[in-house]
């Protein structure tokens, strides 16, 4: 299992749509794929009055929701999980994509959209931090280069990157 976190400087740099083309592909090759979604400002799942937040209001610390398609598991978890314990508890993934996690991400590919993401890449500071760089123009960086719509390509790269005995 690896993780690969596509990260980017600011947001609506394009990274949710990329992730969705890269998951898909991966899927087409029979790997079964987590996405782990960092949301900075928080979340919440539940609706006020349903019963599985009913449940969290009583306090209980984990609610699990079931149904004939999916499960959901909504667990109470204080300061933001380790990347370890993101680990465990996607659990059977051969490939987890983080979404953000900026601050503490492994194995980066850096997502840049002129306009959205600031003057230059992040990666043009600290190269060794990142995999690669998926940008809408070209940038003088000695990372693996990949275009907006090089979906293909981007999967081929993490495809390899997850085979490699580094990982």
């Amino acid at each position: 299992m690896i993780v690969i976190s596509f990260v980017a400087a600011a947001s609506n740099s394009g990274k949710t749509t990329l992730i969705e083309k890269v998951v898909a592909l991966l899927k087409t090759r029979g790997l079964r794929v987590a996405v782990v979604k960092h949301a900075s400002a928080g979340f919440d799942l539940d609706k006020p009055g349903k019963d599985s937040w009913r449940f969290g209001q009583a306090g209980a610390d984990t609610v699990v929701l079931v149904g004939p398609d999916k499960m959901a598991i909504i667990k109470k978890s204080g300061p933001e999980p380790a990347q370890e314990e993101l680990m465990r508890a996607v659990g059977d993934a051969d490939i987890i994509i983080h979404e953000g996690f900026k601050k503490s991400a492994m194995n980066m590919i850096e997502v840049f959209r002129s306009g959205a993401s600031g003057d230059r890449p992040l990666c043009m500071d600290d190269p060794s931090a990142f995999l690669a760089l998926v940008s809408d123009r070209p940038f003088p960086v000695s990372l693996p280069c990949f275009d907006f719509n090089d979906a293909e390509g981007i999967a081929d790269f993490v495809v390899k990157e997850a085979a490699s005995p580094k990982s």
